[in-house]
């Protein structure tokens, strides 16, 4: 009896929260290069490298337009490589298909030009230059990392969005049979940036095409999770698995951690970008936030 009136008590004030509670926000006021906000604090990259020592994976989440947020991603594998730390590098937006060109790659068995010929750059990223990105790719082959691809592929997506299960691998398949879209504080986070519907097929409702386009988005995630943890469970001891892939995939530990936390027990951290100058962080929103001096 005393379990169960506890019990209604938590589930009244959890209710009564989610309808009127204030938000809890850090007020930033001075700027930081990184801001912890387990502990509410100002940190340098040196202070950052100790903070993640104990932790073999890091998901960072990306602002995709933004070349000053990829220099600070390139100084953090730089400054875990003196550290004595292998980084591997795990990409949004390559497939696990693409490992023999990102090993070549890396090996410098072909140059710069044949990898983002090989790689299809112009095709999967036309609205982001390569050079954006290059300063993360040098860091990583530099000092003797790797790099990954996670993502599934577009016709694995369309056949996903399309509930095609006759064209379907048995591994696609499986991550289809398996994606479960009723995480609710995940579908806060993402349904609103999905309401356009850019794409409606003939005669579906907006409600119709949400959800479908929103099935998919649950499906890159858990593939990337699950992508992630394969390679995780493969660390050595001086490793670190960077996952690198858009804030939205990241952001209150939803999306890819999420999923990531159902098929590994590794320790993680996630690392949230911010434009130098925001004045107020969402608490929750990540482990850490990256400062960058956003574009004009």
């Amino acid at each position: 009896m005393l379990k169960s009136f506890l019990l209604f008590l938590v589930l009244f004030f959890l209710n009564a929260c989610s309808q009127s509670c204030v938000k809890l926000e850090h007020v930033i006021k001075k700027e930081c290069d990184y801001y912890a906000l387990r502990s509410a604090e100002c940190l340098n990259t040196q202070s950052l490298i100790k903070r993640l020592e104990p932790y073999p994976v890091i998901f960072v989440g990306d602002h995709h337009s933004e070349a000053n947020m990829h220099l600070k991603v390139a100084e953090l594998i730089t400054a875990l490589a003196n550290n004595g730390t292998k980084v591997l590098l795990a990409n949004e937006w390559f497939y696990p298909s693409d490992k023999k060109v990102l090993n070549a790659f890396v090996r410098n068995d072909i140059n710069e030009s044949e990898f983002i010929t090989k790689i299809q750059w112009a095709k999967r990223l036309k609205y982001y230059p390569y050079e954006s990105f290059k300063p993360m790719y040098e860091s990583v082959k530099q000092r003797g990392g790797e790099l990954y691809g996670i993502n599934i592929s577009k016709s694995e997506q369309k056949q996903i969005s399309d509930d095609n299960t006759s064209s379907m691998n048995q591994e696609i398949f499986s991550l289809y049979k398996a994606l479960d879209t009723n995480v609710s504080a995940h579908q806060n986070l993402v349904m609103p940036f999905l309401s356009h519907c850019h794409a409606p097929k003939k005669e579906e409702s907006l409600k119709e095409c949400t959800q479908r386009m929103y099935k998919v988005q649950v499906a890159w995630d858990t593939k990337m999770a699950r992508e992630s943890a394969n390679l995780a469970r493969h660390l050595k001891k001086n490793e670190k698995l960077i996952v690198f892939a858009g804030s939205m995939h990241m952001e209150y530990h939803l999306g890819i951690p999420l999923r990531f936390a159902r098929e590994s027990n590794l320790p993680y951290l996630n690392i949230i970008p911010a434009a130098t100058g925001t004045k107020s962080i969402p608490h929750g929103i990540g482990d850490f936030i990256l400062f960058y001096q956003a574009k004009e």
